[in-house]
């Protein structure tokens, strides 16, 4: 499932692995990142078959809280045309949530060292046309979304409720 598996470079003494993974919901490769070399390769394909094999209600809750995102973002910076920000699809509290699919994409797929191997959590990070600078993170722990914001690169096993940009936990 993982493919191009090889060592990169990461900052100036360190190193990571990369490779590609097909992401089913964007119908494309996307990057895989193991950031820690304890992280087993068998691990890190559980947690690509579990992306693709995301049930409705997930990616329902994860269009959700984009939906969240978007809108909270926008309003606080005054508004999409305003800041010269074009999104794919007008954006408000009428768009169907599953809309919010062609407003965002996935470039990677992070794996994080598990607390616990018989749980699956990972990260997924990408753009999105409402936040450039800072893109969207989106954290999945045991097939429940846990964090979805700007990215931040915390991990799927951080305790993510108490802030205040995670939409998750508000959507």
């Amino acid at each position: 499932m993982i493919k191009d598996l090889t060592i990169k470079p990461f900052g100036k003494v360190g190193t990571y692995r990369e490779g590609k993974v097909y992401c089913k919901i964007w119908d494309t490769d996307i990057d895989v990142a193991l950031y820690d070399e304890d992280v087993t390769i068998e691990y890190a394909e559980k947690c690509a078959e579990a992306m693709n094999s995301m049930s409705d209600e997930l990616i329902d809750a994860i269009c959700r809280a984009a939906k969240k995102y978007c809108i909270e973002f926008l309003d606080a910076i005054g508004g999409a045309s305003e800041n010269g920000i074009d999104l794919t699809v007008p954006v408000d509290e009428n768009t169907p949530p599953r809309e919010m699919l062609k407003c965002f994409e996935v470039g990677t797929l992070i794996v994080d060292v598990p607390e616990d191997p018989a749980r699956i959590g990972f990260q997924l990070s990408g753009n999105c046309d409402w936040e450039e600078e800072h893109g969207i993170e989106i954290d999945i722990l045991d097939g429940k979304l846990v964090y979805l914001g700007e990215y931040v690169g915390e991990s799927p096993w951080c305790d993510h409720s108490k802030e205040s940009w995670n939409c998750a936990t508000h959507a």
